[in-house]
């Protein structure tokens, strides 16, 4: 399938050199930061960015009010990317499938886990379980692992919605930036391809989920977060922690920036890199009692 954005890159090198370099001011101002739908919704904020002039302004000017509204009966695929959190997985599990019951929804599990020593590439690993659950979904939610649902609404929502606000850590709660976009997300199998998924190339942890929202944001997508949504949070294994070292932050955190500032600017094109174009091989397909178990070679 072939998939048109409203901002292709410019392909003049002057035009090129100058959307990679200037400006790199934040956009500050978002239409929508004071729309609340039912009195829980809220559009995710676009304020945050890093954007070009021409791409703000056509961002901006497709920032309409649009309905949140939630279908019955829809089938949903539940896709977790998984590697050396077998402990995480077995928190989340019985939550999950309780929350899922309780609301009456007809889902499965994937786990999608990367097999082998290649850093860890939580993009790709969405995207092979689009791949290979797209046949029996009507709408997927994206779910991390360490996250642990309190309050969470499953149901298939018309926008793309952020399931998460508040978060508990611990004996401490806090709450998510109004401009994040990850940790549980659930969308219309149409909008994630209409997206064409996640980039591929997003290897070691951060930064995918940014790249994520934008191409959504590209795709006409308004998407929502849900002001009630309530998770536990579950500490990360330190090796898996992401540290600064003589005050920077590590080199694939920092290729990875470059890569999403390539985006926000325009310079990289999104129909080039993602669902349509991943590869991989999958290794083995165990039927757990909760869940399907997939080990993919990427």
């Amino acid at each position: 399938m072939s998939v048109s954005y409203p901002f292709p890159p410019l392909q003049s090198a002057r035009r090129h050199w100058l959307n990679r370099w200037w400006p790199s001011t934040r956009l500050r101002t978002d239409p929508l930061s004071d729309l609340l739908i039912d009195g829980r919704y809220a559009p995710a904020s676009i304020a945050n960015w890093k954007l070009i002039p021409s791409m703000a302004r056509n961002l901006l000017a497709g920032r309409v009010v649009r309905p949140l509204q939630f279908t019955a009966g829809r089938r949903l695929t539940v896709l977790i990317p998984f590697r050396d959190r077998q402990a995480h997985l077995e928190r989340l599990l019985p939550a999950l499938t309780a929350t899922l019951a309780q609301q009456q929804i007809r889902y499965r599990i994937l786990v999608v886990e990367q097999h082998g020593q290649q850093p860890f590439n939580r993009g790709k690993l969405l995207n092979v379980g689009m791949k290979l659950g797209a046949d029996a979904s009507d709408y997927f939610c994206f779910h991390d692992v360490d996250a642990i649902p309190v309050v969470a609404n499953y149901h298939c929502p018309s926008q793309p919605l952020r399931l998460a606000h508040r978060v508990i850590r611990g004996q401490q709660t806090s709450v998510h930036h109004d401009y994040y976009f990850s940790g549980a997300i659930s969308l219309r199998k149409d909008q994630a391809v209409a997206a064409n998924g996640f980039s591929n190339e997003y290897w070691g942890w951060g930064k995918e989920d940014d790249d994520f929202f934008f191409r959504l944001l590209l795709a006409d997508c308004l998407c929502f977060r849900d002001m009630q949504g309530v998770f536990e949070d579950l500490p990360n294994p330190a090796h898996q922690q992401c540290r600064k070292r003589f005050g920077l932050a590590p080199a694939h955190v920092r290729a990875n920036r470059r890569r999403r500032s390539r985006l926000l600017r325009g310079v990289s094109d999104p129909a080039a890199d993602g669902l349509s174009t991943v590869r991989f091989d999958l290794i083995a397909r165990h039927q757990q009692d909760s869940y399907e178990h997939l080990i993919v070679q990427i």
